[in-house]
């Protein structure tokens, strides 16, 4: 269960550092895909700098890459399980809300995807162990 926390956590943090990238500057097309990469600024515009792609002001890419450190903490400091599930349960409902969004909006994007699952995978594992 462990390789599955901290796959997730590489993959997570993965994604969202190329989101918040993405924020600022234009991604290459092979990491959105081939549908979001012909929007405008190579999806980046549509995806990782709508208003749906910030909280309160603060991009989801870096509150993604703030769980993923705290929870890479919480791991190596073994802090409580449930403590860590809990960090996990905002991300997960941030992740349905936006994972719904894509689908409702038939856009399929990588980054995004890889980011929802990790965020899934994380809650899912961590919920197993803290039980």
């Amino acid at each position: 269960m462990l390789v599955a926390i901290w796959t997730a956590l590489v993959v997570g943090a993965a994604a969202s550092a190329a989101a918040l990238y993405g924020h600022y500057k234009v991604l290459p097309g092979w990491l959105t895909g081939p549908e979001i990469c012909r929007l405008e600024e190579g999806g980046c515009a549509v995806l990782f700098r709508s208003p749906r792609a910030r909280l309160l002001g603060v991009p989801n890419a870096a509150l993604g890459l703030g769980l993923y450190a705290l929870l890479a903490a919480g791991l190596v400091m073994a802090a409580n399980p449930f403590w860590l599930f809990l960090l996990t349960v905002p991300a997960i409902a941030m992740s349905a809300f936006l994972g719904y969004s894509l689908l409702a909006n038939n856009r399929q994007c990588r980054i995004c995807w890889a980011g929802h699952i990790a965020n899934a995978v994380l809650c899912v594992a961590l919920a197993w162990i803290a039980v």
